[in-house]
């Protein structure tokens, strides 16, 4: 059986200078950081900004742990969007969405929330209410990025954090467009397996979701922006 509750970890980034410098300055809201700025963010209350959040709380910025590129954290928040989408409409034959995503639901935020504050997405959880939230962390960390955004000429932190966005709102008006880059894996060593990514853990060995799951490898580019990303192996029908 497959394990059903998979935390993805949501990193405590380290953070440079400049990062350290910014948490002493006083706190402004994204909302008034794009008022007049280059960053684009929704608010967290609209579910493409959440789903944004979550794309950018998990993928690495400049002079973060697990930075490569600006174009390997676009393709880390695009792949942990595709595991979402996977989640609910590519269940895999053999296999229950509950095993899967830890809930039954065809709602995205559904799936994001689904075990509360350290279920499926940590520190992502819906109230008591049932309004999405996200822990303070988290904001913190997005109106830090705001702010470096929002200092002189865009550049690679206003390019990503709109990146986000952008993937949250096209998802949320018809879905991805760009192709699922494991979607095609067959094999992972001698195992057979369902292709596309259902899992994303810290790229750390001791981190593993268990059960069903199998790491794709390097050869098959399954680590992004110091993530590390699962599929499932495929059962005999």
């Amino acid at each position: 059986m497959i394990t059903p509750n998979i935390h993805s970890i949501t990193y405590s980034r380290a953070r440079t200078a400049i990062w350290i410098l910014l948490l002493f300055l006083p706190e402004i809201s994204v909302s008034a950081a794009t008022s007049a700025g280059a960053v684009q963010l929704l608010p967290a209350n609209t579910e493409a900004g959440y789903i944004a959040r979550l794309l950018i709380n998990e993928s690495p910025f400049p002079g973060e742990r697990g930075w490569l590129s600006e174009e390997d954290t676009k393709e880390t928040m695009l792949s942990i969007l595709w595991v979402l989408h996977s989640r609910i409409k590519h269940i895999p034959a053999g296999y229950r969405q509950e095993q899967i995503a830890a809930v039954k639901s065809s709602d995205i935020i559904d799936v994001i929330t689904a075990g509360g504050v350290k279920g499926q997405c940590d520190g992502f959880y819906r109230d008591a209410k049932g309004a999405f939230k996200a822990v303070d962390r988290v904001h913190k960390r997005i109106n830090s990025l705001s702010q470096i955004a929002n200092k002189g000429e865009p550049g690679k932190f206003a390019r990503l954090l709109n990146y986000g966005q952008g993937l949250g709102s096209a998802y949320m008006k018809g879905g991805i467009n760009e192709a699922d880059r494991f979607a095609g894996i067959t094999e992972v060593g001698r195992t057979r397996v369902t292709g596309r990514a259902y899992s994303w853990m810290a790229d750390k060995d001791y981190y593993n979701p268990g059960g069903n799951f199998i790491k794709i490898p390097d050869d098959n580019n399954g680590s992004l922006g110091g993530t590390r990303f699962f599929t499932l192996k495929e059962l005999k029908q």
